[in-house]
């Protein structure tokens, strides 16, 4: 029988601790299961115009089901406050008072845009901007009005936020971006995901940044924006807050944020027509690989579209988006 001194059995019970320390560390590290792995506070943040605030209320309950935030802000006009008197569910903040509106407006009018289509497009990605000028939270998360989470979204881990990453790639923007601030890197994917969980500081900063920008005229960070766009883009799509932001990001605080791959169904209007359209079986199978589902109104509804989809035995045997690649290879041939 072997006797323990009561200095070994000391010993053996540090060493033990020492082991049980160290497990633990390694447990946090790398696996990330404990509870320093948790969501910091945001705001949900959308901004709208007057024709589209009906989507708002048909997609408030996707964000309640599926996003962590703590409060949810609608930007959308002054005159359009009637639509939801007394309800206390959002905050609303009137466009005007982050932005003068007729102003920019009248700016892309007579100065620069030559047709109407793009000036709530432009405004809405400044209103998004401006907003971290009055957040009081560290973080704000923006969502496009015509998109839908479909699954629970985490925008943290080990307290980093994500930067979701797809592939669209539009050569006017990083245009646009290196006049506004030169040496920007460009990403090998895309920061436009419909989405972004923004930094309050740091989009504040990339404002400041634009405004001492002096070769460019203009007071304002929307109108050196506007100023920097060539004029043959302007009338399309010469500007993304998404692809800006992400690349001043990852250029001058690399390590600020983490990235992942995201899967989202951005021609879902195609499929669906709108979110009326979607029950929990769809939801479900969708939710397989997409995190979200994007109702843009340039994508026509086809009906036949969604007949096949209702078929039950499809979606059995296929994931969706083995779905809906053999969807789009069968229409090619047609």
């Amino acid at each position: 029988m072997i006797l323990l001194t009561k200095n070994s059995f000391q010993s053996i019970i540090k060493n033990i601790f020492i082991i049980i320390l160290f497990l633990a560390y390694i447990i946090i590290k790398y696996y990330n299961i404990l509870f320093f792995d948790y969501e910091k506070e945001y705001d949900l943040v959308i901004s709208s115009s007057y024709s589209d605030i009906h989507l708002f209320f048909k997609h408030l309950k996707f964000y309640k089901k599926y996003l962590n935030y703590s409060d949810i802000i609608l930007i959308a006009p002054s005159n359009s406050s009637y639509l939801f008197f007394n309800d206390t569910s959002f905050l609303f903040i009137p466009e005007e008072s982050l932005l003068p509106k007729k102003k920019i407006n009248d700016f892309l009018l007579k100065m620069r845009l030559t047709t109407t289509k793009r000036n709530g497009w432009y405004l809405q990605q400044f209103l998004k901007m401006a907003y971290s000028r009055i957040c009081k939270k560290e973080y704000y998360l923006i969502f496009d009005i015509d998109t839908i989470p479909i699954k629970h979204i985490k925008m943290f881990k080990n307290n980093k936020p994500y930067f979701d990453m797809k592939t669209e790639h539009n050569i006017p923007y990083f245009i646009t971006m290196n006049r506004l601030i030169s040496g920007l890197k460009f990403a090998k994917r895309s920061y436009i995901s419909e989405h972004m969980i923004i930094k309050t500081d740091l989009m504040k900063s990339l404002l400041n940044e634009i405004e001492m920008n002096f070769k460019l005229p203009g007071k304002f960070f929307w109108e050196k924006i506007l100023m920097a766009m060539d004029m043959k883009d302007i009338n399309y799509s010469a500007f993304s807050e998404y692809e800006t932001y992400g690349s001043y990001v990852d250029t001058k605080y690399p390590n600020v944020y983490k990235h992942r791959d995201w899967h989202s169904k951005r021609d879902a209007n195609s499929y669906f027509g709108n979110t009326d359209n979607l029950n929990e079986e769809y939801i479900k199978w969708l939710s397989y690989y997409y995190s979200a589902l994007s109702f843009e109104k340039y994508d026509k509804f086809n009906v036949t579209y969604l007949e096949i989809i209702k078929e039950k035995c499809l979606r059995k045997c296929y994931k969706p988006q083995e779905f809906f690649n053999k969807f789009q290879s069968f229409l090619k041939k047609e």
